[in-house]
């Protein structure tokens, strides 16, 4: 199961989130920069190895940042982008509230019937409680 949040409890996160997903972001552009200084590189020569232990430092940032925000029930939808959802409810239905980094706010959602687009958050959504059973984020 997974937590549905009111958008007072995604707010409260948001410094959270962007931390993590800061570290995702770096982690994921020096990755990149990494394989291309390996292209070419002697197989086995001491800096292809030095590359080889950064590559596995920067894993494990990604793997302990991306552990986080699934613990925190949050969802990355496109890493580079800085794109995330916070599952929610709008009246009688659940959907993802949606944030990208540098954002002040969160002010929009998206469905969750295959439509991508994204809809300004109606007035007095920040209101709903978070409904029964599926517990509230905790920070």
């Amino acid at each position: 199961m997974y937590r549905l949040f009111t958008l007072h409890e995604a707010t409260r996160l948001l410094p959270v989130v962007d931390e993590h997903l800061g570290a995702l972001q770096s982690a994921a552009a020096d990755l990149a920069r990494l394989r291309e200084r390996l292209t070419g590189l002697p197989e086995g020569s001491l800096e292809a190895r030095n590359i080889a232990t950064e590559v596995a430092f920067l894993l494990g940032v990604v793997h302990t940042s991306k552990a986080e925000l699934d613990r925190l029930g949050v969802r990355i939808r496109d890493v580079e982008g800085g794109l995330v959802d916070f599952p929610s409810q709008l009246g009688a239905e659940v959907v993802c509230l949606t944030w990208a980094k540098g954002q002040d706010a969160i002010t929009h959602y998206r469905r969750l019937n295959g439509d991508e687009a994204s809809r300004p958050l109606p007035a007095g959504a920040g209101d709903t409680p978070t409904p029964t059973g599926h517990g509230g984020a905790s920070a």
